[in-house]
């Protein structure tokens, strides 16, 4: 998958309206785990376009992890806390505060 298509995707699943399962926000995550893997590789703009939707994501965070409370945490044990998108119920709470400036 492109970087301009997994940017597109991450933008559609942070800013969208619709409902999705639990399984697939996760699936959602996970693509933000690749843009992660692929910073080094984006271009300027493309990496301004990620800390737009970071920003989205971080905003939502009460949200999103309303449908992921229960599930977050077996994917947590597996993630570094760098991986942010992945503590949405520490973020919520307060205990985590990312950098997406």
């Amino acid at each position: 998958m492109d970087n301009d298509k997994l940017i597109k995707d991450y933008e559609l699943f942070v800013k969208g309206e619709w409902d999705l399962s639990p399984f697939e926000h996760i699936y959602e995550l996970n693509g933000r785990d690749i843009i992660e893997e692929r910073m080094s590789t984006f271009s300027d703009d493309e990496k301004e376009k990620v800390k737009e939707y970071d920003k989205i994501l971080v905003e939502r965070a009460p949200l999103f992890y309303k449908v992921l409370k229960g599930f977050l945490e077996a994917e947590q044990k597996n993630k570094p806390k760098t991986h942010w998108w992945w503590y949405l119920n520490e973020v919520v709470e307060g205990k985590l505060n990312p950098q997406v400036n």
